[in-house]
């Protein structure tokens, strides 16, 4: 369903600004059958013991140049949550730390994103960010994905 174009992957390593320590960082384009469908941008965080994820979500159409009229950003935070020993997606404010251009369209507030009508949309492309994204998995679950599976 879901792949990545790897001539659009991107990465880099920044110092995280509220404690100093090392962030690593990822994007590419999701590609859905054949056609470019999402991009998204995800920042690796170890704040001590705390490991997370910010995972920023672009949808709309693409293609047509410099043309966003219609893309919309969405935000998560992945990591531990409460009563789970496993990490979930929460919806936070999208691209908060993210300068306002063009690309990212209208960024959602949570509130805005949990009510949008392509919210399943976004969680479908974090879930396969999650699964499949080199960085992002191995952050988490300290292991490379297992693709094909």
């Amino acid at each position: 369903m879901f792949s990545t174009d790897e001539s659009y992957r991107g990465g880099a390593e920044k110092t995280c600004d509220c404690c100093g320590q090392p962030s690593r960082r990822t994007w590419s384009m999701v590609v859905r059958d054949g056609a470019p469908y999402a991009l998204f941008f995800a920042a690796c965080y170890d704040h001590g013991e705390l490991r997370e994820s910010w995972i920023d979500v672009v949808v709309g159409t693409w293609g047509n140049g410099t043309d966003y009229h219609d893309h919309v950003t969405f935000g998560c935070r992945f990591g531990p949550v409460s009563n789970s020993p496993l990490p979930a997606a929460t919806a936070v404010d999208a691209a908060s730390a993210a300068p306002d251009g063009p690309l990212f369209g209208q960024k959602l507030s949570r509130e805005q994103a949990l009510a949008h009508p392509r919210i399943s949309d976004f969680w479908q492309v974090v879930d396969f960010i999650v699964e499949t994204d080199p960085l992002v998995h191995e952050h988490h679950y300290r292991h490379q994905p297992t693709l094909g599976v």
